[in-house]
């Protein structure tokens, strides 16, 4: 006896729906399960993770006229390190920056200053004064660190605020010549994608 085209869909779709109410079921087992180390370090460091923006001069391209320059807009990460509103980032994210847009995770906007800074090695700390009770995140130690183990990064990549991406500790120790007169020396080496816009974060 051949099978009526309407009661073969009701039938696909009566088992499409008991599969996907089946998890629905068992949702409080599930979000035990998916609440990963992974998952719980992102919950716990991103609301001190920041958006940094602002503009800088920078020589316009070949061609221009002599000392002309063109304004670009830069982007990047910062960290928030001490409640009173102090936030570590990478030097060159803010150098020049004429005005240094900070935005948090619940999307309030402040204009930060720069309080110290190391060119060599490329790091910065700015202030915004938003209060005595901001976020922070637990710095680490790197001394025991293994390659092969699990780190994330968290990051305003492209311009897209707060994404996370995944990797491991691929090396420790590297020594890296970036130009004739500058060099990183003993880095963390990871596979976690790093892209335009992360420099400054965690």
């Amino acid at each position: 006896m051949q099978r009526s085209r309407p009661a073969l869909a009701l039938r696909v779709w009566t088992t499409t729906l008991i599969v996907l109410l089946a998890p629905l079921g068992a949702r409080g087992e599930v979000s035990s399960l998916r609440m990963t180390p992974i998952v719980q370090a992102v919950k716990e460091a991103a609301p001190a993770v920041v958006n940094i923006q602002g503009q800088k001069s920078v020589p316009a391209a070949p061609g221009s006229a002599p000392g002309a320059e063109r304004e670009v807009n830069g982007m990047g990460t910062g960290v928030v390190i001490d409640p009173r509103g102090f936030i570590l980032t990478n030097y060159h994210v803010v150098a020049g920056v004429h005005q240094i847009n900070v935005t948090m995770q619940d999307r309030r906007n402040y204009i930060a200053q720069i309080v110290a800074h190391d060119a060599r090695t490329d790091l910065a700390v700015i202030k915004i004064n938003a209060g005595n009770s901001l976020p922070t995140i637990r710095v680490g130690t790197s001394s025991d660190l293994m390659t092969g183990e699990s780190v994330i990064a968290i990051g305003n990549a492209f311009g897209y605020e707060h994404t996370v991406t995944r990797g491991i500790i691929s090396q420790l120790h590297r020594d890296v010549q970036v130009t004739d007169t500058q060099s990183y020396d003993d880095l963390i080496q990871t596979d976690a994608s790093i892209n335009p816009g992360n420099s400054g974060g965690p």
